[in-house]
């Protein structure tokens, strides 16, 4: 991967996007998709889990994860209670924090001007 970063960093970001609506959610910013079904509690079939990362380490492709995670929610369909998306922190961090850093330092040099 690429830069290894702190876990102070990584707390900052669990808190901004805990923080965040999310609607439309990009593969690979995305851990794992719980999917919790009708049905007791204490069974334990009464949750799904994809785990992305994992299909990542497989090899697949973001296309391919998608297609995973869309027959998946359709075969279960008449069963799912609820979805949970759980991202990624550190990618999503990635992703976001150069573009955050660009603005910053674009902010910072109107304002030394």
């Amino acid at each position: 991967m690429g830069v290894k970063l702190s876990t102070e960093f990584l707390d900052k970001w669990k808190h901004i996007i805990n923080t965040v609506d999310k609607t439309d959610i990009p593969t690979h910013l995305i851990d794992k998709v719980v999917i919790r079904l009708f049905g007791p509690e204490e069974e334990v079939d009464s949750k799904q889990i994809i785990n992305i990362t994992t299909l990542k380490e497989q090899g697949f492709h973001e296309d391919e994860i998608e297609e995973v995670i869309n027959e998946t929610l359709y075969e279960l369909n008449d069963f799912i209670d609820s979805v949970d998306f759980f991202l990624d922190i550190e990618a999503v961090a990635q992703e976001v924090q150069p573009e955050t850093d660009k603005m910053l330092n674009t902010s910072f040099n109107n304002i030394k001007e």
